[in-house]
């Protein structure tokens, strides 16, 4: 027996079908609330149909057959509308029933959906399209809550809000984070920081500043990487920066200082060397009564003072460093000029501007020479109390003690 085939429109039907069922066998929320739907207007016309015949009835209209199966689907009860037959108290039980069963998975799923969400913005979910000059520090240190805090100190216009922190910290230590006030606010972004999937979703190209941590991520069996290991990190995550983020200031923290020439050559615009650093302060503590005090004064955010830099005024690039220090000693109260930075900035900018001024003669042997100092060219050199003869190139910044404008509450 040859089968008849389909016409047209009972094909479209049943294919129309099929989509509707398989979107709602994969959305449960969506299935329980055809679901809700259905069993709500199929029980409220049978109660109706057999209300509407029954002497004393008061379930008149089809309206009021609805009105009754939404109150008591959800269980409200307000008893201005209810069945006085068999038929009906039996379709009226089924709802009941029905109508809670089908609200709780409801609630349910609307529940954990915001729980769903709360997790995934405490555990590293971060929308990338929503950042935008913000400051991305990458990997984790020992006593990282202290330095996350001594950052938004010494960075007033910082807020915990403009904080992005790509690590693969562990849970228990990123909770320790988002527990304290000040940096609840604060986006995660999980995964190795070395890793250029997890550096994108932190929107390095738009960030104002990137900063670079020496690793102290314990790996799976809990050890601590090596010093090799960590400034290995350190690299891996400036070179994949220097593609992603050309044009952002990068900083980035060393312990070998042997291995800085790998992060000039991924145009990292400044360096610390950590262990250097440490090496130094010590050392200069035995040459002068208090110098250690002194360093540790400036750089703490609870000093009424503090080290700086500032942009030079347009007017004074190409001018002798006399008359900047005249302007500040005449112009600006508060702030004491101790010197300037030269080449300070973005790297590759600073390079292009270098290479501008040098290409500036007629002379070949000049040029020549222009170009060596160019391919010499130190960023972000500070020179302290330079000769009052000395030129302001461009892109030098000025050095400065400043007064803090609110030494009381930050203090307090």
């Amino acid at each position: 027996m040859i089968k008849k085939p389909l016409n047209p429109y009972k094909k479209r039907l049943i294919l129309q079908w099929r989509r509707i069922r398989a979107v709602l066998v994969a959305n449960p929320l969506a299935m329980s609330l055809v679901s809700i739907l259905v069993v709500w207007f199929a029980v409220s016309g049978f109660v109706f149909h057999f209300e509407s015949t029954a002497k004393d009835h008061n379930i008149s209209t089809r309206e009021d057959a609805i009105w009754w199966g939404i109150v008591t689907l959800l269980t409200v009860g307000y008893g201005d509308k209810y069945p006085i037959t068999s038929e009906g108290r039996f379709f009226a039980a089924i709802l009941m029933i029905f109508g809670v069963c089908g609200i709780a998975v409801v609630t349910a799923k609307v529940s954990s959906f915001f729980l769903e969400r709360a997790l995934r913005e405490r555990r590293g979910f971060v929308d990338s399209n929503t950042l935008k000059n913000h400051f991305v520090v990458c990997g984790w240190k020992d006593e990282m809550l202290n330095f996350l805090i001594h950052l938004l100190d010494s960075n007033p216009n910082i807020k915990d809000t403009d904080l992005v922190l790509v690590n693969a910290a562990p849970d228990s230590e990123i909770d320790k984070l988002h527990d304290l006030p000040r940096l609840k606010k604060i986006k995660i972004i999980r995964g190795d920081h070395f890793m250029e999937v997890n550096l994108r979703r932190s929107a390095p190209e738009r960030a104002k500043k990137i900063l670079i941590l020496a690793d102290a991520t314990p790996g799976p069996s809990g050890q601590r990487p090596t010093i090799t290991e960590a400034d290995a990190r350190t690299i891996m995550t400036a070179m994949a920066l220097n593609t992603m983020a050309r044009g952002v200031p990068i900083t980035a923290e060393i312990i070998d200082a042997s291995m800085d020439q790998y992060l000039r050559l991924a145009h990292v615009n400044e360096i610390i060397y950590s262990r250097e650093v440490s090496r130094l302060l010590l050392a200069s503590a035995t040459g002068g009564v208090g110098i250690a005090n002194v360093y540790h004064e400036l750089l703490s955010p609870q000093c009424e003072a503090f080290v700086t830099t500032k942009e030079i005024p347009s007017q004074f690039l190409g001018c002798k460093y006399e008359a900047l220090l005249e302007y500040f000693q005449k112009e600006m109260s508060g702030e004491t000029l101790i010197g300037i930075l030269e080449n300070s900035g973005n790297s590759h900018a600073a390079k292009d501007a270098a290479l501008k001024r040098a290409q500036q003669t007629p002379n070949m042997a000049e040029l020549v020479k222009n170009l060596q100092l160019v391919k010499a060219l130190k960023f972000n050199n500070p020179i302290f109390n330079p000769e009052h003869d000395r030129i302001i190139v461009e892109g030098s910044r000025s050095i400065v003690i400043e007064q803090r404008k609110d030494s009381s509450s930050v203090a307090g």
